[in-house]
């Protein structure tokens, strides 16, 4: 069981490691060929560099004295040089020059090593044939030190590149074998501090299938000081021993290392570009592989070697054919789509004829749905002005129900009054008459006279108002103090205990009964007229309020006691 936990562990480690490694792989390449094609784009910019220095060298063998012919032997190798790399005719050109310089100062070892250069070029080229010929006139002393090297080289590099184009198995195992001897051979005649001595050993090892040395000693010479040049060579190298170990990924950063390398130095002659598009196509990265079959194809057209034009020739056709083919594909899947957005679009239409259909509908109800309630609004407000005359004509049947109320009051208070009043003064009266009559016919004519002069008709006018008083005052308890209330403090009226109405209250007593016209008042209160109106304008000059408004504030706030 701790057996199968610790395996589960380490499977899940393990897991986890896969997945890392594998995220940090794909953003290192996407680093990469972001770096890779934005040097592409700058390409131009590094061959104008290169073009300066070649322009440099050519201005001093311009100047150079033509008699001068060792300096000059130098500056055409120097220009040679330039363009081994960068323009085949040009340096093939240069190469002549050298050689018939060469022959004109009649130094063996000038010619020979202009014979060497002719023929390296001839290599980059793809004229083997041409190569060896130059390289012919050089067998008579091959064992010359001064040049054995780069011979033993050019010929080792030669038969290499004629093995790999061989059709036929025949030769292509006579040139590998002829290209091993002379890779050897060149290997035994470089001093072992050298950059080319570690190179061919390393070298000569990856094509005896040693694969796993070659790319240690491979990679442990990209630590050295070494030149540009001679690292992307190296960086190739590991790119295509990687790719036949099958570690793809290995293989394109490399081979993506001596591409940017060779576009920064100019190289047209390069075989990475070519390899790396080869790769990225296999891996379906058709954008980036073709990128770099263009540029290849532009490099090797300036170049001018032939063999690089067939090895682009081969490969591109097919990246332009995939790329065609994703093309149609992807006119297909736009014509699937136009088709499919059209159907959408008669649809949206359809919807949209229909929605607006709807939304002329939904217009129409909303209107009529507005014009009702406006309808119900101006019918709202009928009802609130019903409503409020309503509530008006209850407050008034209110005030008249209360005044009819008051007045039933009144009419039972003083109805009361009238007829006990009248039953004493009745009984009185009927009491005179007999006792008057009996007098006369008594013939008591002193006795009748003193009962008629005894009847005080001014006492019982008192009392009778005494009796008035006294009803108010049951009816309108707080007459007094409501009275007062509208009156200054000096004019307010204070009774004494048991002490009636005074004039001026039985004036507005008579006013809150319903009694308006002085004439009246002047009757029942036994006064003229002028003495009532001089009361009422005394009191309303004295009070609180407007005394226009006095008889109405006073009727208002007066109570009747229910």
């Amino acid at each position: 069981m701790l057996i199968e936990s610790y395996s589960l562990k380490n499977i899940k480690f393990l897991i986890l490691v896969y997945f890392l490694s594998t995220t940090i792989g794909i953003s290192q390449e996407k680093n990469i060929f972001k770096n890779l094609n934005q040097i592409i784009e700058n390409s131009s910019k590094y061959d104008q560099k290169k073009r300066f220095e070649i322009d440099s060298v050519r201005n001093i063998l311009k100047k150079t004295k033509k008699s001068d012919l060792l300096v000059r032997y130098d500056l055409n190798e120097q220009m040679y040089y330039q363009f081994k790399f960068f323009k085949r005719d040009s340096a093939f050109y240069y190469g002549i020059q050298s050689k018939n310089l060469a022959l004109k100062i009649n130094d063996t070892s000038l010619i020979a090593k202009a014979n060497m250069n002719l023929a390296d070029i001839c290599v980059s080229s793809g004229m083997y044939k041409e190569a060896l010929d130059f390289l012919e006139p050089l067998k008579r002393d091959e064992s010359n030190g001064n040049y054995g090297t780069l011979y033993y080289g050019v010929l080792g590099r030669c038969y290499g590149d004629m093995a790999e184009y061989s059709n036929i198995p025949y030769f292509q195992k006579e040139y590998i074998d002829l290209a091993r001897k002379y890779r050897e051979k060149a290997l035994s005649l470089t001093k072992e501090s050298d950059f080319f001595h570690f190179f061919l050993k390393a070298f000569n090892k990856s094509k005896d299938k040693r694969l796993k040395e070659a790319i240690v000693e491979f990679n442990l010479l990209l630590k050295g000081d070494y030149k540009a040049h001679d690292k992307a060579l190296v960086h190739y190298v590991l790119g295509d021993l990687y790719q036949q170990s099958g570690n793809k990924d290995k293989a394109i950063i490399h081979f993506a290392d001596a591409v940017m390398s060779d576009i920064k130095t100019s190289t047209k002659e390069s075989l990475a570009i070519i390899k790396l598009s080869e790769l990225l196509f296999k891996k379906g990265d058709l954008k980036n592989a073709s990128i770099l079959i263009q540029k290849a194809n532009e490099d090797a057209f300036f170049y001018g070697a032939q063999q690089r034009k067939i090895q682009v020739g081969a490969i591109l056709p097919l990246i332009e054919q995939e790329i065609l083919q994703i093309v149609e594909k992807e006119k297909q899947r736009i014509y699937w789509q136009y088709i499919i957005v059209s159907s959408f679009l008669v649809l949206a239409i359809c919807f949209a004829v229909i929605i607006y259909f709807q939304y002329r509908k939904l217009n129409k109800a909303k209107k009529i749905i507005a014009d009702a309630h406006q309808n119900l609004k101006s019918i709202n407000k009928q009802l609130r002005n019903v409503n409020e005359k309503i509530k008006s004509r209850n407050v008034e049947i209110k005030q008249v129900n209360k005044q009819l109320l008051e007045a039933n009051k009144i009419k039972e208070e003083y109805l009361g009054l009238f007829f006990t009043q009248y039953d004493a003064v009745f009984e009185k009266f009927n009491f005179f008459m007999v006792t008057i009559k009996k007098y006369i016919d008594e013939e008591n004519y002193e006795k009748a006279k003193r009962t008629i002069s005894s009847y005080d008709l001014k006492r019982e006018k008192e009392k009778l108002l005494e009796n008035f008083d006294t009803a108010f005052i049951n009816l309108f308890p707080n007459f007094i103090n409501e009275f007062n209330s509208l009156m200054k403090e000096e004019y307010k009226i204070k009774l004494d205990k048991g002490q009636f109405l005074t004039k001026e209250l039985r004036i507005y007593a008579l006013i809150r009964l319903g009694i308006t016209h002085n004439e009246i008042i002047a009757q029942i209160l036994g006064y003229s007229i002028n003495s009532i109106y001089a009361y009422k304008t005394k009191i309303r000059n004295n009070s609180i309020i407007n005394k226009d408004d006095f008889d109405q504030k006073l009727l208002k706030n007066t109570t009747l006691k229910l």
